[in-house]
Parts: structure tokens; sequence; C-alpha cells
């Protein structure tokens, strides 16, 4: 079975699951409203700068997710809050959509997987295209996205460790600079970003409209001389 096809419903608890990922994406159309504005940041990494990894507090291997490490991350339980719900049924469709090159990182005390995020290369461009609200790649860039860390894993350092090793499995794929995008009110992961080695460099405009079914994106790179590029959040 490949993971695009992984979480497709197979029981009663698997078709219960399928439900509750399309009942929470329609509540986060319905909350994005009928327009809405927002920026992200776009922060970058360039793998031929020397980076000194930081390390969680806990000991973690990265290495390509496997079906079960999904299935261990992408599941709905009653104690998650909305908000982890929303993070876990977008990963889920996003999987299901044939996403590849998904990493995790892995707990060494127990082999559980604690983190995940996509890696994709230039070759990935139709892929990202498709998806929308992300400029296509140049052949020495890379993209990182859709980052998650369930609940009882936060706190731990675990996203900027894992974050930093994960991005160097870009050079497997021929690129030597890796960007991701990260909302400019989601500090916590800004912080992650940079702890990671990423630095802002450009900007996403990113208008929203009939609840998200209507978009415009503007990328607005920043300047070598922008104060914005070093800033510390």
């Amino acid at each position: 079975m490949s993971v695009a096809s992984l979480l497709l419903p197979v029981s009663g608890a698997d078709f219960k699951a399928k439900f509750e990922q399309l009942r929470l994406r329609i509540f986060g159309r319905l909350r994005l409203g009928a327009y809405s504005r927002s920026l992200r940041y776009g922060l970058s990494r360039d793998l031929n700068v020397p980076f000194e990894k930081p390390n969680a507090k806990i000991p973690i291997e990265v290495r390509l997710a496997t079906e079960d490490d999904l299935r261990q991350l992408l599941f709905f339980e009653s104690s998650q809050s909305v908000d982890d719900r929303l993070e876990i049924a977008w990963r889920r469709a996003f999987a299901e959509r044939g996403a590849k090159r998904c990493f995790v990182a892995v707990d060494q005390r127990d082999n559980k997987p604690c983190y995940m995020q996509w890696l994709f290369g230039a070759k990935d461009n139709p892929f990202i295209a498709e998806l929308g609200g992300f400029p296509l790649l140049k052949p020495h860039e890379a993209l990182l996205e859709n980052a998650y860390t369930p609940a009882q894993y936060r706190g731990l350092g675990i996203m900027p460790a894992a974050m930093a090793r994960i991005a160097e499995h870009a050079a497997d794929i021929g690129a030597s600079q890796v960007i991701t995008f990260v909302d400019e009110d989601n500090i916590p992961s800004l912080k992650g970003c940079q702890r990671a080695g990423f630095h802002p460099s450009l900007l996403h405009h990113r208008v929203q409209m009939a609840f998200g079914l209507i978009k415009r994106h503007d990328f607005e790179p920043l300047a070598e001389n922008d104060p914005r590029r070093a800033q510390k959040f």
C-alpha cells in the first residue's frame, strides 16, 4: 500500500475518521469567512553555510516516514483541541493527495514518531502548482512544509532539532537552499525555524475569499539590506 492510499477507509473506524476529517475541513472553510487577509514569512536556509544543529531534550532520529508512522501521528481522539484536529485533518488530506517524501522524527526511547514534515524539490513543481499557495521551486531550491508535532511532544525542542536535520536531506535531491512558510502570528514556529537555521527572505501576502475557495497569492522578496532579514522572533 502506498502512503497516498494510507488513509483510505477500509473499516468502520477508518470511515468514522474519514467523516471527521471532512467535517473538520468544512469547519475550517467556514472559519475563514467571506474574506480574509494574512501574511506569512518565507524563511530560507543556505545549506552551504555551516550550521550547528540544535538538539532536542529527548534523543531523536530522523528518517523517511512509513505508513505506520503516519497512522500513529494522524489519528483523531476526543482529547485533542479543535485546532489540533484541524491540523491533523489537513495533513491527512495532504497525504491522500499524493504528497511524497514525508520525514518523521522518532523518539529513540520507544521508537515512536514525534514529528513530521514533507520535503519537496523542483521535480515536485507540478504537485506544488496543484496545491497553490507556494512559489514554484528553482532547481537549487527545496520546500519544507506541513510540520506537525503531537501535543504530548511539544516543549521538548523537537521541531528545530528535527527540521534542521530534515532540511539537510534536500542535498539528496540536488538542492542547496531550503525554504519554508510560517504565519506571522505563529511566533513559536517562527522561533523554531530560526533555531533550525532559517531566516526571513520573503513575504507571502494571501487573500482568501468565499470561504477560501478563491485565493490570491503575492510573494515579495526581501532585499538583501532589508532589516526584516535579521529579525529575531
